[in-house]
């Protein structure tokens, strides 16, 4: 036997189930002691825009009924098995011997075909991703300034925050609380920040919402933001990627056309082990990477003395493994860190955070005009 509150339970997920129809893309639906309704939506993988908007109009009919308090979708994978119609993709701990890959078909996966060109969005001459293969390293920071640096130099700049999973783009360009319009084209019109375009997953969701986000959700998102707004006419596009080589960061590198990619690190060891994989995964990609910009490289006491806190040549020794340049050495400075927590980045200031950006921005714009004239350097690794 039921208790009450189960079978209320009970009888909201059948109202919510009957308010969708009960499509066959449709798992199931719970309903949780808060009213909160949780769906579970079947979604194919290779129709990425069918499946968010089956979620978009699923979540809309289920908050309509009554006693619903708040919604909550999960898409699954359509798979074909054996015994069943579909199973879970849940993630699950693994163990990979050393050395094991991905297959050249896996990598190829959603990869662009005919020649492997991948068509240029109107009005966006180039399109740079900055990447890391590891978090907390200072990424969102340099795509900032750097973005910052290049508008301030008369250029006409875009930056899309494509970390959907901690959006950090609005904090530090002091636009929290901003919202895009809807142009009467029905694109998104990019917020304007400091002489730049900006889009952000942070402008359109609930800060403290977790982005419960798959795959394909995950890159359908990216996909409007790059192709559904009114960027104009760009110089460069910043992308300023999630950290890791996953979904969203192999997507991209198949399915947009970079022009190039530069890599963040720290000098330690523990950072510098991951480079090797972000390289590789452009490499396989055919995404040139201009080279590597090192972040926390020292801290320069009040005597003018410099302290290698997180290690010394780290960012350098692991560019001429790889055969890549040291675009920039960026030195723990309190302005920097200031900067960004106050919305102003430190590179439209003075002073020495400013020359270094500046001096970033002067070398990655010379590279990206580099590699229209020559082919981009190979990287080789070896055993």
């Amino acid at each position: 036997m039921f208790g009450s509150k189960e079978k209320s339970r009970r009888k909201l997920a059948g109202q919510v189930r009957d308010a969708l129809g009960a499509p066959d893309w449709l798992e199931s639906v719970d309903v949780d002691d808060s009213g909160r309704a949780i769906l579970v939506l079947l979604a194919d993988p290779a129709d990425q825009a069918g499946a968010e908007a089956r979620r978009i109009e699923a979540e809309g009919r289920a908050e309509l009924v009554p006693g619903v308090r708040a919604v909550t979708s999960i898409l699954t994978a359509q798979v074909t098995a054996p015994a069943h119609k579909h199973v879970k993709l849940e993630p699950a701990p693994r163990r990979v011997s050393k050395g094991a890959r991905l297959s050249d078909e896996a990598m190829q996966q959603g990869a662009p075909t005919q020649g492997g060109s991948i068509p240029r969005i109107a009005g966006i001459d180039r399109i740079l991703v900055v990447a890391s293969a590891k978090g907390g390293v200072g990424k969102s920071t340099v795509a900032v300034n750097l973005a910052a640096a290049m508008a301030k130099a008369g250029m006409k700049v875009g930056l899309l925050d494509a970390d959907v999973y901690g959006p950090s783009i609005p904090t530090m360009l002091g636009m929290q609380d901003a919202q895009p319009e809807t142009a009467a084209s029905k694109k998104l019109v990019p917020v304007e920040a400091h002489g730049m375009k900006t889009l952000s997953i942070g402008y359109l969701s609930d800060p403290d919402a977790p982005m419960i986000w798959r795959g394909p959700i995950v890159m359908s998102a990216i996909a409007q933001m790059l192709n559904d707004a009114e960027w104009g006419e760009l110089d460069v596009l910043v992308i300023d990627t999630p950290p890791g080589t996953g979904d969203a960061q192999l997507a991209i590198a198949q399915r947009v056309p970079v022009t190039a990619a530069i890599i963040v690190t720290t000098p330690q060891e523990v950072a510098l082990a991951d480079v090797r994989r972000g390289a590789a995964m452009f490499t396989k990609t055919a995404v040139p990477v201009l080279g590597i910009v090192e972040t926390m490289s020292w801290f320069e006491d009040p005597a003018g003395n410099r302290h290698y806190l997180m290690g010394e040549g780290g960012g350098a020794a692991m560019a001429t493994t790889l055969g890549l340049p040291l675009l920039g050495q960026i030195p723990m400075l309190q302005t920097i860190r200031e900067g960004g927590d106050s919305g102003k980045p430190a590179a439209l200031g003075g002073g020495e955070p400013g020359r270094i950006f500046h001096e970033l921005a002067r070398t990655v714009a010379v590279g990206l005009d580099t590699l229209e004239t020559k082919p981009a350097p190979e990287i080789i690794f070896e055993d």
